[in-house]
């Protein structure tokens, strides 16, 4: 499929080009989850934001637990973001440094700017799993860290803010910024200094 590519948009006006019947992969927690998100969506469109909409989706599901799975170099923002969250659930936390992995051991490349641990996502996951978390919300996380800890973690999960540090943490800039845009890089210069 290249939906991306569509200009009618049917399927958003009950007109799919290809009806999957799709139904039938809605059953048990899926479907609530369906239905929850889409009650979230419709009750307060507009009106909350992301942080809003998390708790509230959260508490819709019957959630007690959450997890948070975070950058070191979002600290801070986790700190604020617990201490909101432990208002109304039990929260447990795991920092991408967890267990300090060394870059050695795995392979990785290290540069000088960066330390000689490396983000450990799986085992951030197990960390959650193992505190018995029902839903998991991941902080800032690096492109590949992010899917693995989405890959290993058994409870489901969603994304409080994406890490781009060149952009503020605003990705969506690169799409929104035809200045940006332009300068896209298709093969980026490793740095080296």
């Amino acid at each position: 499929m290249q939906c991306h590519e569509c200009l009618e948009k049917g399927c958003s006006k009950g007109l799919p080009c290809v009806d999957f019947g799709s139904e039938a992969l809605y059953d048990g927690e899926t479907l609530k989850m369906l239905k929850v998100s889409a009650d979230v969506e419709a009750l307060y469109y507009r009106t909350l934001n992301r942080l809003e909409e998390i708790m509230e989706f959260a508490r819709r599901m019957g959630y007690k637990k959450l997890g948070l799975a975070f950058c070191v170099g979002f600290s801070d923002e986790a700190a604020l973001l617990g201490e909101i969250l432990s208002r109304d659930f039990e929260v447990h936390s795991a920092c991408c440094k967890v267990s300090a992995l060394t870059k050695d051991s795995v392979g990785a490349t290290r540069r000088p700017w960066l330390g000689a641990i490396s983000c450990n996502p799986v085992e951030q996951a197990r960390r959650l799993d193992e505190a018995g978390c029902e839903f998991n919300i991941v902080l800032g996380l690096c492109v590949g860290h992010d899917s693995l800890f989405y890959r290993h973690s058994s409870a489901p999960v969603t994304t409080f803010v994406v890490k781009d540090r060149v952009l503020g943490h605003n990705p969506v800039a690169a799409l929104y910024c035809p200045y940006i845009r332009k300068d896209l890089k298709v093969r980026p210069e490793e740095r080296k200094e």
